[in-house]
């Protein structure tokens, strides 16, 4: 304000300016307090809810991608070892039994856990190579995996069949269930 202006208001009139000018920049007083409350609330255009939905959306993402980073991953991580460890020991003696036991227990869980179980040949996958030609070559690798680990379930079946009927065998033929009998116990 200028001095004139000053002069010539009563001490009364210029606390009133004051005051009118204080409000004015707070926002305009009550009315818009009120105003501010309302807005804050609730988006008034179609643009604003747009923008609020997408905001919420890109949270609920970046949550998503938080768990997956530190819950999923390392877990899909440690199943695809033991997985290739199942595979490695499945052609000794001794792993045969286990090994494919874990296959199989995998190859089930993966059809209810998608996400922490891989699908079987993506452990052999260095995690880099995520283009569409080491998929191809992913996807054929699963293929045959499939179908070693079906021939091998066969296989162990045919394994038990016979096991089961020379031993249906020794026990119906007296000689040698005597001589069995005397070797086990």
């Amino acid at each position: 304000m200028s001095q004139a202006n000053s002069q010539t208001l009563t001490p009364q009139e210029q606390i009133n300016m004051a005051g009118q000018v204080r409000q004015a920049k707070s926002g305009g007083g009550e009315e818009s307090e009120a105003q501010e409350e309302q807005d804050a609330g609730q988006p008034k255009t179609l643009r604003e809810k747009v923008m609020a939905a997408r905001r919420a959306m890109d949270i609920k993402q970046r949550a998503k991608d938080k768990i997956q980073e530190k819950i999923t991953m390392p877990a899909e991580k440690t199943f695809k070892a033991a997985l290739r460890w199942a595979w490695m020991i499945t052609f000794s003696v001794i792993g045969f039994l286990p090994g494919l036991f874990y296959i199989n227990l995998h190859a089930f869980l993966r059809l209810i856990f998608p996400s922490f179980f891989c699908e079987l040949g993506k452990e052999w996958q260095p995690e880099q190579s995520k283009n569409n030609v080491i998929s191809a070559t992913r996807i054929g690798a699963s293929i045959g995996e499939k179908a070693l680990l079906a021939f091998l379930d066969v296989m162990m079946l045919m394994i038990f069949a016979i096991l089961y009927a020379v031993l249906a065998w020794v026990y119906e033929n007296s000689i040698l269930s005597w001589a069995l009998e005397k070797i086990l116990l």
